[in-house]
Order: structure tokens, then C-alpha cells, then sequence
């Protein structure tokens, strides 16, 4: 089977993601694990104009991200009911009074994926994973070894 033949059959496999519930105020929430696509976007959506990440949104939009495949967080009546701009604003007004269930919900969707990690996790994994070879290259013309690092010519 050829790479292409591989991720073309991988790309129709079902993807199995860890879950959690939560019982809230009597409700079960279901929360699943997130996907490396939908942690970029809770980056993403969480940045300011300046770039710089809000915290308070990111939690929210994990939240959301976390349990609308079973909450309809887009519900044009309910962003109404608690004139919310976005499906991201709603978490923190539909908790307002129940901080302990907001605190729930997002320990589970933290426990859900703490065993995820993050795409810099990897990337930093993939670096330190590599061994350094005795003679390699550092810079253009010289060579690392045991000793001195040594001009070549």
C-alpha cells in the first residue's frame, strides 16, 4: 500500500476521541477531546486584535469547541436570551451564577485533553529526539566534535 493509498483509507476511518461527562445543575455534558485543527482555531479565536491570546476567551472557546458536536451554541434564541455576540460569549453568561458548573465543565474539557499534546509539545519532542551525530555540521565550514569546533578548508 503506497503513503497515498494509506492516508486516503485513514482519512475515511472514523476518528475515536476521548470523552468525559459532567453532570451539571442535573445535566450531563458530554465532552470530547479536541482535534489539533480545533486547538488552533481556540488559539485563533482567542486572539485579541493585537495578537495577544485572552485567556478568559480561550476557556470559552475550548468549552464550545469541547461539546457542540452535543449543545447548540449557535442557537439564534439562545445568544438572543442571553445577548451573546458570538457561540464563544455564551459559556461565561449562560455560567454567570453557577461558577462551580463553569469550573466543571472546563475541568473536564481539561482532563479530556490533557493527554493531547499540543502541536508544540510535538515539535519540541521531534527536535530533542533527533541525536546529535559526532562530526555534524554546524554552521558553513565548521564541524562540531568532542573538542574545539575546528575551521574546515
Amino acid at each position: 500500500m503506497s503513503k497515498l493509498d494509506k492516508y486516503l483509507a485513514k482519512a475515511k476511518e472514523p476518528v475515536q476521541r476521548r470523552t468525559g461527562t459532567v453532570v451539571i445543575d442535573g445535566d450531563e455534558w458530554q465532552v470530547r477531546e479536541l482535534t489539533m485543527s480545533e486547538t488552533r482555531a481556540c488559539f485563533r479565536l482567542a486572539e485579541d486584535s493585537n495578537g495577544n491570546l485572552d485567556t478568559f476567551r480561550y476557556n470559552d472557546v475550548r468549552i464550545v469547541k469541547a461539546t457542540e458536536h452535543e449543545f447548540p451554541w449557535n442557537s439564534k434564541e439562545l445568544l438572543l436570551a442571553y445577548n451573546a455576540k458570538d457561540k464563544f460569549d455564551l459559556p461565561v453568561k449562560l455560567f454567570e451564577n453557577n461558577r462551580d458548573g463553569y469550573t466543571a465543565l472546563l475541568d473536564k474539557v481539561n482532563e479530556v485533553n490533557a493527554k493531547v499534546k499540543s502541536e508544540q509539545e510535538v515539535v519540541e519532542e521531534l527536535k530533542n529526539s533527533f541525536e546529535p551525530m559526532e562530526n555534524q555540521a554546524t554552521s558553513v565550514g565548521h564541524f562540531s566534535t568532542a573538542e574545539d569546533d575546528q575551521p574546515t578548508s
